[in-house]
């Protein structure tokens, strides 16, 4: 019995195929003028946000189908099913798409399977080393998005035939399919967002007040500045340029990415964190989590982490006088060649474990850890001790 294998790889890219159907699934204005509260509830959709210049709410959702036969087509159109109802001042849309998290996927079928050929890939010479990063380094990479083309991903792949050899895949071959959904918003609405397996991207500034709750969906922000921002993240991604405050809640998500963060709590779980900056007055909890922190910025003031079973990366405060503090039980510290070790003990309570400066500078640093790793670094920090 023969097996129909098929890959699908979802990738960011803007070029343009020939001999392609362009269908379009939603589009609407509405007058956002008596709107206050916008909720977008999303799953299996892919939408990128803009901002509104004629204070009205637009949708433009197409999509465009490559080597798709129109019965293709035709069952994915209805299993996306856009919903829209205002209620007083509330705007709520629904998008239940067909696993649609991308802009582009790419979708490959063959009666024998599909073969991998790795000759075709450089490996970067691993490193135990570590260095300090700026905050403009994460804002160049947060602002990029090329992926990769349909050639470049199909170099590293072979069909395999029915005598098992292996032959390039014809591009004619392969199923493109580009999602275009564009909301714009004006900047005086509430955002609440609930997505499952989703991919959001924002390119406005968001100064309104912003609720999400976000499963297996990645996410990705310029400025977000309210200090009764809401977030709750569970799997998927979350890069943003700006967090200025709110609480944000990240549980097993696989990159949190932010160029600089003040005046907010970071709740995290199993989740891997890198921030460029650290601003004033920020607070970290945090269970079996792995951070990196870059810089602190000149007003820094107050900074305080809680953690247990984390593994903490923090780079020196640069140009500055400031004061640090840490406690720890079943702890260990890296800083440089010196390595110290608190063991647990039977009340389960912390000792001091490393001073820097004096208790009277106006920027604070305390990490109060059980049972983690800390490491300190100037430049670098050498991961292999």
């Amino acid at each position: 019995m023969k097996t129909l294998f098929k890959i699908l790889a979802l990738m960011l890219i803007t070029s343009v195929q020939i001999q392609s159907q362009v269908k379009e699934v939603y589009k609407e204005s509405f007058d956002a003028t008596n709107l206050k509260n916008l909720v977008l509830d999303l799953e299996g959709t892919y939408i990128v946000v803009e901002a509104s210049e004629d204070h009205k709410v637009h949708f433009d959702y197409t999509i465009e189908f490559e080597n798709y036969s129109e019965k293709d087509i035709d069952d994915i159109l209805k299993s996306v099913k856009p919903e829209l109802e205002i209620t007083n001042d509330k705007m709520q849309f629904k998008s239940k798409g067909n696993n649609i998290s991308s802009d582009v996927t790419y979708s490959i079928e063959t009666l024998y399977g599909i073969s991998f050929e790795g000759d075709y890939i450089n490996f970067k010479e691993p490193t135990s080393r570590v260095f300090r990063s700026s905050k403009q380094y994460f804002l160049d990479i947060n602002s990029s998005s090329r992926g990769k083309s349909l050639r470049e991903y199909l170099k590293n792949l072979r069909e395999v035939d029915d005598n098992g050899k292996k032959r390039k895949i014809n591009s004619k071959n392969v199923k493109v399919l580009r999602a275009n959904f564009i909301i714009k918003i004006p900047s005086h609405i509430n955002l609440r967002l609930m997505a499952v397996n989703s991919s959001m991207t924002f390119k406005l500034d968001l100064e309104s007040q912003l609720n999400v709750n976000a499963r297996n969906t990645n996410l990705k922000f310029q400025s977000i500045t309210n200090a009764f921002n809401n977030f709750d993240v569970v799997n998927g991604s979350f890069r943003s340029n700006s967090l200025n405050g709110g609480t944000y809640k990240f549980n097993h998500v696989e990159v949190v990415q932010i160029a600089e963060v003040k005046n907010l709590l970071i709740d995290g779980e199993f989740s891997t964190t890198k921030i460029g900056e650290i601003g004033e007055h920020v607070r970290i909890i945090d269970f079996n989590g792995k951070y990196w922190l870059h810089n602190f910025s000149r007003n820094f003031r107050g900074f305080k982490m809680d953690t247990e079973y984390s593994e903490i990366n923090i780079f020196y405060p640069e140009d500055m006088k400031y004061y640090l503090e840490t406690y720890g039980q079943d702890t260990v510290h890296y800083i440089g060649n010196v390595i110290t070790e608190i063991e647990p003990n039977r009340k389960n309570e912390s000792s001091k474990m490393l001073v820097i400066g004096k208790e009277s500078e106006q920027h604070k640093i305390q990490i109060n850890s059980v049972h983690g790793i800390i490491r300190f670094g100037d430049d670098f920090i050498d991961l292999s001790k």
